[in-house]
């Protein structure tokens, strides 16, 4: 990309012209930010299932390896999820408070303010392609679907901060390591760091890093994944705008929800293709389940698919 930094985070470049989203099909993701009927997510639901369960982790693999995605819906959707986002992040102007906010894939996601732009969880195979436009990046925890290496390396030697609590992040100008709960201030976000667990197993206490994120009167939660360990879930700046939430983690869902008090929860981390289904990758059954359980709590409860944009 051609593009100066300025150009991407005022919004004032024209990107390259893409393919028409018509070539994604049935499965096309929103580009303005997502509000469908539960009919139209039900319907979409089920198209992403089928078509990325024709997906094995093989084939995944594959194609992260040499980029081919050999006709699969899936694959391309991912392929196009990203140039998607790419191309709507420079070209969004963020005038308020709210951020504008992508899903990437799974618990990826990218967030742009008035004055940054930044990522979660981001695993793309070609994330280093948006690496030189972010200020800063956040991830969960050190599972190969919630990060890269190619990713962290360009971040690092850029001297950009990636928080988290492994990566050593040496060539930041501030290291983004965190062991517990800090407190990180990056031109007009702030983002609070606290420990969840990932599972009930001894390896996976405290092992995931949740973000509250506070821009302006805005507050965004990203818990990652987060296993039986409701009692730590808290936020100590006010009811989240939004909840960027895994449902297939074991949590109680309703009891989740009463804890933090969300005014919006998005669904992702549903289709994770590294993870066979029912062992990490969701299959509709799953969300449908967890759907009414949150939707008990919170009375905006939706999915978003790669390359929606959220907000």
């Amino acid at each position: 990309m051609n593009t100066s930094r300025r150009e991407f985070l005022s919004g004032a470049a024209a990107f390259a012209a893409l393919p028409p989203l018509s070539a994604l099909g049935s499965i096309s993701p929103a580009s303005v930010p997502i509000r469908r009927s539960e009919e139209q997510q039900s319907e979409l639901i089920d198209k992403w299932d089928e078509a990325t369960g024709l997906v094995t982790p093989q084939d995944y693999k594959q194609y992260l390896r040499d980029g081919k995605t050999r006709g699969f819906m899936a694959l391309d959707a991912l392929e196009r999820a990203l140039d998607k986002v790419i191309g709507e992040a420079k070209d969004t102007v963020v005038t308020g408070d709210a951020p504008a906010v992508w899903s990437v894939y799974n618990m990826g996601y990218i967030v742009k303010t008035r004055q940054s732009l930044f990522a979660i969880d981001l695993n793309h195979r070609r994330g280093t392609e948006i690496a030189p436009f972010l200020d800063f990046a956040l991830v969960t925890h050190k599972h190969r679907d919630h990060w890269r290496g190619d990713f962290y390396k360009a971040m690092d030697s850029a001297g950009k901060t990636v928080v988290s609590n492994f990566l050593g992040n040496k060539g930041a100008s501030e290291c983004g390591h965190a062991s517990g709960e800090k407190v990180f201030k990056i031109k007009d976000v702030e983002i609070r760091t606290f420990r969840v667990d990932h599972a009930k197993e001894a390896w996976g206490i405290d092992f995931t890093t949740a973000f509250e994120i506070k821009i302006g009167d805005f507050r965004l939660l990203h818990t990652g994944d987060c296993r039986p360990s409701n009692g730590k879930l808290c936020v100590k700046w006010g009811r989240p705008d939004l909840w960027l939430f895994f449902p297939m983690s074991g949590l109680d869902i309703a009891d989740a929800m009463r804890r933090i008090g969300p005014k919006r929860v998005v669904f992702g981390h549903l289709w994770e293709l590294g993870h066979a289904v029912g062992k990490g990758r969701a299959h509709k059954w799953h969300i449908n389940r967890a759907m009414p359980k949150a939707k008990s709590q919170c009375g905006d409860v939706s999915v978003a698919f790669w390359g929606d944009r959220i907000v």
